[in-house]
């Protein structure tokens, strides 16, 4: 074979590699199955953590919760103000533990993570906003109660993200199906 044909042949194997790599990326995306939308009786805790766990209302409720009222902005209703009971994600993390790898100064600071509800929205909180030693006074939770102690709405699932401080509610996650930990490249 001379050297033209195999890099021929290199490269077709390329672009059709990368053309069922973006079908079948699109069909995913666009499968009704994959992201069904609706009430999500758990989530699952994974990614570059050494815990990966499922939580639940109960094994949620029997940690150390948190209760925060919160202002933000929301689609169609405008100002919201209400009260959840949840637990600091933070404290998910630590039971999850976080894999770092030493030889990278700070490597904490690479991790972030992903928040994917039953509809696949999808939001992304940097670990550094997480943790005591870098983020602000608010602190990130999952919420799962509201602040009477009654479960959320049936709308926001059995978990909801809650990012106090936020002047939007862009970033709160209702009916969490997914919590991933990743590393930036």
């Amino acid at each position: 074979m001379d050297r033209n044909h195999r890099s021929g042949t290199l490269l077709f194997g390329a672009a059709l590699f990368a053309l069922l790599w973006t079908a079948s990326a699109q069909a995913v995306e666009s499968d009704p199955e994959a992201c069904p939308g609706g009430y999500a009786p758990a989530f699952r805790l994974n990614g570059k953590v050494a815990n990966r766990s499922t939580y639940d209302f109960h094994t949620l409720s029997a940690l150390s919760p948190t209760r925060q009222q919160v202002t933000y902005f929301a689609g169609g209703q405008g100002l919201v103000t209400t009260t959840y009971i949840g637990v600091p994600l933070a404290d998910l993390l630590t039971q999850a533990v976080v894999q770092v790898d030493p030889a990278i100064k700070n490597d904490i600071l690479r991790k972030y993570v992903a928040v994917t509800g039953s509809d696949c929205y999808e939001v992304i909180v940097s670990l550094a906003e997480v943790l005591s030693d870098f983020g602000g006074d608010s602190q990130i939770f999952v919420a799962f109660a509201t602040g009477t102690g009654q479960p959320l709405a049936a709308n926001e699932g059995m978990a909801r993200l809650v990012v106090p401080g936020d002047k939007k509610g862009g970033r709160y996650v209702s009916n969490i199906v997914k919590i991933t930990v990743r590393s930036a490249p």
